[in-house]
């Protein structure tokens, strides 16, 4: 009975450790977003790139594509006049993105000029690109011109990594829109060259500054994967159980 508790035990531990937990939208920056500000939980705080032209902001997404907004509206960023703007942001305390671990994010933009996009990185290394440019979409290097994504004004892209280990993952896209059917695009057992530490958001090369030219992001989630909560679970009945049994 003793081992089988010290099992137990060894599996609740390992979820509790290995599993991030991690949750942040436009709702937590009443007093303004900027850098170094750190709402929400489970990340660090967010930095930006210094830039002499450009639009960082709290603002309604329906404007420049279609609405990712939580009560406050969704993260609003803009390089304006042909410039480059980077928003980046680790997770808390040093930690990597590993087996168990989801990270999800929702992004809408309208126009293809210039490129905006996101990036999963390790330290300054781009691992795995979302890239709207060139009057395309890629993802993962795909090309979804190619799988029939064509052109929409009002598109909503939700972005899910799912990890079964630190290096690899499966990532999947899914575009709504008033204007198409939904659509979705998958790639599995994608091999990384490194684990996964922070993340990236970017604007650059877009003609000007209007709405429809800039990025919006907002509800970005790690969670455990649904599996990992049932071993949680069952390892802590397993440990109830056997504590009845010996009395």
């Amino acid at each position: 009975m003793k081992k089988l508790f010290l099992i137990a035990t060894s599996c609740a531990l390992a979820t509790s450790v290995f599993a991030l937990t991690a949750s942040d939208n436009a709702d937590n920056y009443g007093s303004g977003w900027t850098s170094g500000t750190n709402g929400g939980s489970g990340f660090n705080p967010w930095g930006f790139t210094t830039t002499a032209d450009n639009t960082v902001d709290i603002n309604n997404s329906a404007p420049g594509g279609s609405s990712i907004n939580t009560t406050a509206g969704s993260f609003e960023m803009a390089a304006n006049n042909g410039g480059s703007f980077d928003v980046f942001r680790s997770f808390g305390g040093g930690a990597s993105l590993a087996a168990g671990d989801i990270f999800s994010v929702d992004i809408s933009v309208n126009f293809r000029n210039g490129n905006k996009g996101f990036d999963l990185r390790n330290d300054g290394t781009g691992l795995f690109n979302f890239n709207v440019g060139g009057d395309n979409y890629f993802f993962g290097g795909t090309d979804l011109g190619a799988e029939r994504w064509g052109y929409v004004t009002d598109g909503v892209y939700s972005l899910e990594f799912e990890f079964l280990t630190e290096t690899i993952m499966n990532a999947k896209i899914t575009r709504t829109s008033l204007t198409d059917i939904t659509r979705e695009f998958e790639l599995t057992n994608v091999n990384l060259s490194s684990a996964v530490n922070n993340f990236k958001f970017y604007v650059s090369g877009t003609d000007n500054a209007d709405a429809a030219n800039r990025l919006y992001a907002n509800n970005l989630e790690v969670v455990p994967e649904p599996s990992t909560y049932a071993l949680f679970a069952g390892a802590f009945v397993l440990m109830f159980a056997m504590q009845r049994r010996r009395r």
